[in-house]
């Protein structure tokens, strides 16, 4: 598994980061503040030089909410006494320049959007956020580059993959910025150092996970069976679908039927319903009669129908596309 990754600089040196944000009740993403920030550097042998953590003051909502103090353990005593974003992000930047590092590595893609998000509750509240938006073109996402060096169907958070590579937090727990900051310090280590396919923590956690989306997607064809059946076969229907004799027809014939099925679950209180056919290229559509306007859908074909004659519907558009038997 060894390779170089993409955050490597020409020193050699890495940096893993992780920042925490306000959040809870009526804080959305668009509204975060920064509220701690925590760094790990090492060499290319992933040899530790330094590591960084500090809390920070946000400028609009200093209070925390009940669901930030829960999930970050942070209290309002330390985050009145620290200091402001930017002030913090200099002196992590000033860090950056000490050891020659141009990318900073982090998980997910919620990191950028808080970090903009800062500079602009900075720019509401009238203070410079310039080290902010420093640090903000430094970092990167590694969560898709280090999920496929390692094979994985779909994205593990962070804490499940350091504790298969027997990483707990010295104190604390996880959503604390210098212990996730850890975390994928640990996991970078592991993935582009170690074989990891000889790690049998790792190996049952990557089986969970691909039991766990094959069972997910059982159930989910199930729950489509289902829909799709909302409403019994029509007679008509059953005649016609016994004609089918491509997998291809009967594929579209119950996709087709599951989105009908859907829309009718969908609106209750609906009596009547329209398929749609715009052109170039030709694609369908279905909805509402009361949401209807040519204008909506200009140059388009419309029908109407209801809940007790959409097999018509159905059964046309699938004989459309069977060929004509020469």
């Amino acid at each position: 598994m060894k390779g170089e990754s993409l955050i490597s600089t020409s020193e050699g040196n890495y940096c893993f980061a992780d920042f925490e944000f306000t959040c809870g009740f009526y804080i959305d993403k668009a509204q975060s503040e920064l509220l701690s920030v925590g760094l790990v550097i090492c060499d290319s042998e992933h040899n530790v030089l330094e590591k960084y953590y500090s809390t920070i003051r946000p400028n609009i909502h200093r209070k925390l909410t009940k669901q930030c103090r829960k999930l970050t353990r942070l209290t309002q005593e330390e985050i009145d006494a620290s200091a402001d974003a930017d002030a913090v992000a200099g002196e992590v930047c000033s860090l950056l320049r000490k050891y020659r590092i141009s990318q900073v590595g982090v998980w997910g893609n919620f990191d950028r959007p808080g970090l903009l998000s800062d500079i602009k509750q900075h720019g509401r509240a009238r203070k410079s956020a310039s080290n902010v938006s420093r640090l903000l073109t430094m970092v990167k996402d590694i969560q898709n580059e280090t999920i496929r060096k390692m094979k994985l169907p779909q994205a593990i958070n962070i804490k499940d993959l350091a504790m298969a590579f027997d990483y707990t937090p010295a104190s604390g727990t996880f959503h604390n910025a210098l212990n996730d900051a850890e975390a994928l310090y640990t996991v970078h280590k592991a993935v582009w150092t170690t074989d990891i396919y000889s790690n049998e923590k790792f190996l049952a956690l990557k089986k969970a996970r691909l039991d766990k989306i094959e069972a997910d997607k059982r159930a989910a064809e199930q729950r489509r069976k289902e829909m799709t059946l909302l409403l019994p076969m029509t007679e008509r229907e059953k005649e016609f679908y016994s004609t089918l004799e491509r997998l291809e027809d009967k594929n579209d014939y119950w996709r087709l039927r599951f989105r009908i099925m859907n829309m009718f679950n969908r609106l209750p209180s609906e009596e009547s319903f329209c398929f749609i056919v715009l052109h170039s290229p030709r694609r369908t559509k279905l909805a509402a009669a009361s949401g209807y306007t040519a204008e909506k859908y200009p140059g388009a074909e419309m029908r109407r129908f209801t809940r007790d004659d959409f097999d018509s519907i159905l059964l046309d558009e699938i004989s459309r596309k069977i060929p004509v038997k020469s």
